[in-house]
């Protein structure tokens, strides 16, 4: 088994709008990281424990960091501007840290408490 490091994203979401709109949201910024080889390797939703907690934290991994340079720069990004306007209302991203695959699986971490830093 060869070892496939990609490079990692952390996506923290606070919502703006309706949970319908988020989730929109989310599926297609999750659709446009697929166009450029990016993956959802874990998810967590609805983070419990106050006001600035993000209500979803995505992390999201690319093959190099040209395709991250791809998706953060995709002009289709602008088409959901107006989508995020109405469903987000902050948007945190973090970059630059390096998975291994074949050491990490991804994991459900959905009931683990995440401090947004």
């Amino acid at each position: 088994m060869s070892g496939d490091s990609r490079i990692e994203l952390t996506v923290r979401l606070l919502r703006g709008g309706s949970k319908r709109q988020f989730e929109r949201y989310i599926n297609r910024l999750l659709k446009l990281a697929a166009r450029h080889g990016g993956r959802a390797e874990r998810r967590a939703s609805e983070v419990k424990g106050g006001r600035r907690r993000p209500d979803a934290v995505l992390v999201l991994s690319f093959p190099d960091t040209a395709a991250v340079d791809a998706y953060l720069t995709d002009p289709s990004r602008d088409d959901l501007e107006e989508l995020a306007a109405k469903a987000v209302k902050q948007s945190t991203i973090t970059s630059g840290r390096r998975h291994d695959t074949v050491e990490h699986e991804p994991a459900n971490v959905t009931a683990l408490p995440i401090d947004p830093g």
